[in-house]
């Protein structure tokens, strides 16, 4: 894993008293707010980092920055397979352009983060 020093800290350093980590199940960060409130940890910044975890968009957006990974390693095999992937769509939608609308709607739901 990987932090950057300039940037703000990772809100798994804010959880750290309650044993928080990337590797913590959703379950055991449900009870994180509990643990903390009853040792009297439970301070804005820990609020933030829980807020931050809570949602799935927003635990794979803090854990996206985690991992080293090498994109121009990784990008070729990515291209092929959505190469292959794209070569064998059937059916009556398969490479029809979206209408604007389609269009507007799939960027709205993408672009969406509850952090």
């Amino acid at each position: 894993m990987i932090q950057d020093p300039d940037g703000p800290p990772s809100p798994y350093d804010a959880l750290a008293e309650a044993s928080v980590t990337p590797w913590t199940s959703r379950a055991e960060l449900r009870d994180a707010p509990f643990e903390l409130l009853a040792r009297r940890l439970m301070t804005p910044a820990a609020q933030a980092a829980l807020d931050e975890l809570r949602t799935v968009p927003g635990r794979l957006l803090v854990d996206l920055f985690l991992y080293d990974v090498d994109v121009a390693a990784e990008l070729p095999g990515a291209v092929r397979e959505i190469d292959r992937l794209l070569a064998g769509a059937t059916g009556p939608a398969a490479g029809e352009p979206l209408s604007d609308e389609a269009v507007a709607r799939l960027l709205d739901e993408l672009i969406r983060f509850d952090v």
